[in-house]
């Protein structure tokens, strides 16, 4: 039973990221313009407890020898949810200008941001999302450490993030979906984040897989955008 209501959770919980850019953020053109500072607290407060518990130094100090097993998954994901639901709750209306575009470009962008969640889902079976998720009885995925494989492969061989770049995408198709300021700031302040976590996750995977890291640097170059980064 409580296997069911933690996976159920921990799904909603990742879906929810995706959801929030399709449903948009709050737009009033009569709102405060205080809620710009607010917006950004409250995200930079998410942001900055979502990042504290990556790092080596947290997961030892809260988990000892522990650390990169489910319990500290489980933790992270819980705590990651209910906070970011805490956030689209609390987040506050913000005003500024919008742009009223044509119904097709609408359209295609709703298109271009279901492309986007399949990109992120892109050959990841059940069971690795469960592992991604830490539900319980299930093997660990996407860790840092030696427990997990290092993924190489398919759209890992042509970026080594492409599932940040999957929501990228969708924020960016979000924009013409919702076109006003409102949006345009949540979604910078999202995939600034993934962009700016990236040197971070890979400076720990450097650590924990070494040689076999370096050798996935070198051949595949690039972190989100072939020939460029």
């Amino acid at each position: 039973m409580m296997r069911s209501v933690y996976r159920f959770f921990s799904y909603f919980g990742l879906m929810s990221i995706m959801a929030s850019l399709v449903y948009g953020f709050r737009y009033d053109s009569n709102a405060a313009w205080s809620g710009y500072l607010f917006n950004i607290a409250l995200y930079g407060t998410w942001a900055a407890v979502h990042l504290a518990m990556t790092r080596p130094w947290f997961k030892q100090a809260a988990y000892g020898s522990r650390a990169g097993a489910p319990i500290e998954r489980q933790v992270f994901i819980g705590v990651t949810v209910i906070t970011w639901l805490m956030v689209l709750w609390y987040h506050r209306p913000l005003p500024g200008g919008s742009f009223a575009l044509a119904g097709p470009v609408r359209f295609a962008a709703i298109v271009g941001f279901l492309w986007a969640v399949f990109a992120f889902f892109e050959g990841v079976p059940f069971a690795a999302i469960d592992g991604l998720l830490g539900v319980p009885g299930t093997a660990m995925s996407h860790s840092h450490g030696a427990e997990t494989p290092l993924l190489t492969e398919g759209r890992y061989a042509s970026v080594r993030h492409p599932q940040y770049q999957a929501v990228i995408l969708a924020g960016l198709c979000s924009l013409l979906i919702h076109a006003n300021v409102a949006q345009v700031l949540w979604c910078v302040m999202i995939g600034g984040t993934f962009i700016l976590f990236i040197p971070i996750e890979e400076a720990q995977l450097s650590a924990a897989r070494g040689d076999a890291y370096a050798a996935y640097i070198q051949k595949t170059p690039w972190r989100l955008v072939p020939g460029i980064w």
